[in-house]
């Protein structure tokens, strides 16, 4: 139990890490796909705005077209705006001749300004094809323009954008991945140490120490194993007393009418007995009492196979089926002048398991004939709502208050009390195995009576 134990403390701890690492990864693509599709909504608006910026260049220069001749003033303007907006232009006439360009524009700004507009469009990096767009205006083609874009201050911030994008993507990453890995991190030591107490105290339990126990810290699933791993360490601690004192009680059983049987033999082989006869009664009487002893015993394992065997639940004639568990205790009970009185409706069937059922009222009855001296014993049987209920009342020397609870134990004897002290025990366990209950009404000397209930079988 110790390396499955070690073993799942292991598997969980490997199972959170690579959950924790599992949520990384799949954070570090998504924030791939997010930057993927940031950039590209970046570039489809960057061209947009280019497209309609030359688009905006090629009417203006339209514009400039009037009453069939070009105004120069306007097209300054128009190749200006452009190349303001980071193009590198020319205007062709229709024989492809240069009317205006970029160069030209340069040339007709004052020093200061084209010195500034030259270092901050970098018109001399400009790269890639020329765009060629006619010129029409009054229903003329008067010219062309070749366009294309030029390394601006514009571009330059597009990069800046990526760059930083990038760098704060990189960031949050790192700051969720390694908060990831510190909550990995905590979260697996918040959830295996519980479990690595469990495995130290099923260690000690494997070891022999049942009375270690666990701390339940929390209301949750591992605070549930906690007090679950308790209850077992608790059952298991009192099957072991349990077992230890069936022993003792076995051993006493034994040992006083062997001891007996011995010295008896003993004193016919010696020839110290005046009768034989009466050495060899008491020898037969011990022989008596260890067949009867055996007999318990193996009504204690019966009853433990009945636990574990799934319940086999048939129909039943209650008054007929309580004659017959009655017959061999007739014999017993008119010699003390004692009557078993049976109070059952003749129609009564009832779903039970018949041989758990057997168990339980051959256990009440021997308890109520073995304490009865005089009076009677009446079992009846009734229907109990949708289940039905049977009651064994015995009108013999009765149980204290204090014993009503206590005589369910296994192994519990008061007084002088012949027999091991697990009949009751083991009605009890298999009233439970029907899903019934059973109850107790006794007052010292006015007798007792025992009243097991159950429920209406249920898949039948």
């Amino acid at each position: 139990m110790a390396w499955v134990m070690s073993s799942l403390v292991f598997q969980m701890r490997n199972k959170i890490f690579l959950a924790f690492v599992a949520v990384i990864i799949t954070a570090l693509i998504s924030g791939y796909i997010f930057k993927w599709l940031m950039y590209k909504d970046f570039t489809d608006y960057a061209g947009t705005m280019q497209n309609r910026n030359i688009y905006w260049v090629v009417a203006s220069l339209e514009e400039s077209y009037k009453d069939g001749r070009l105004d120069d003033n306007v097209m300054f303007e128009a190749v200006h705006w452009a190349t303001m907006l980071g193009f590198d232009i020319q205007v062709l006439d229709p024989k492809g001749g240069v009317i205006m360009d970029s160069e030209r524009v340069y040339e007709m700004l004052p020093h200061a300004m084209k010195h500034r507009m030259m270092d901050m469009l970098e018109h001399d990096n400009a790269t890639g094809q020329y765009v060629l767009m006619p010129l029409n205006a009054e229903g003329v083609k008067f010219g062309t323009v070749k366009i294309r874009p030029a390394q601006v201050y514009a571009s330059i911030k597009e990069e800046l954008f990526k760059k930083h994008g990038t760098y704060f993507m990189l960031v949050s990453l790192a700051v969720a991945g390694g908060g990831s890995v510190l909550l990995a991190f905590l979260f697996t030591r918040l959830l295996i140490n519980p479990i690595k107490r469990l495995k130290d105290a099923s260690d000690k339990i494997a070891k022999g120490d049942l009375n270690v126990r666990c701390v339940v810290g929390s209301n949750d699933e591992v605070g549930a194993l906690a007090s679950s791993f308790n209850q077992m360490a608790s059952a298991l601690e009192r099957e072991d007393l349990l077992r230890k004192h069936m022993m003792a009680n076995i051993t006493h059983e034994l040992r006083t009418p062997l001891t007996i049987m011995k010295a008896n033999v003993e004193a016919v082989i010696d020839g110290v007995v005046a009768s034989p006869a009466d050495a060899l009664k008491n020898v037969n009487q011990g022989i008596d009492r260890l067949t009867g002893l055996v007999r318990r015993i193996e009504d204690m394992v019966k009853a433990d196979e009945d636990l574990l065997r799934q319940c086999k639940y048939e129909a039943i004639d209650l008054r007929e089926f309580i004659s017959s568990l009655t017959e061999p205790f007739i014999l017993p009970t008119a010699q003390k002048g004692v009557i078993i009185d049976i109070d059952v409706a003749g129609s009564m069937v009832v779903m039970t398991d018949r041989e758990k059922l057997s168990t339980i009222l051959i256990n009440l009855i021997s308890n109520a004939v073995k304490f009865t001296s005089s009076g009677e014993i009446e079992i009846s049987g009734t229907q109990d709502g949708d289940g039905f209920s049977i009651s064994v009342k015995d009108t013999g020397c009765g149980i204290a208050a204090a014993d009503h609870e206590l005589i369910f134990g296994r192994l519990y004897k008061k007084g002088a009390a012949s027999g091991m002290g697990i009949g009751l025990s083991i009605a009890k366990e298999l009233v439970s195995a029907l899903n019934g209950t059973i109850t107790v009404k006794s007052e010292m000397t006015r007798g007792s009576v025992f009243t097991v209930r159950f429920p209406a079988a249920s898949g039948v």
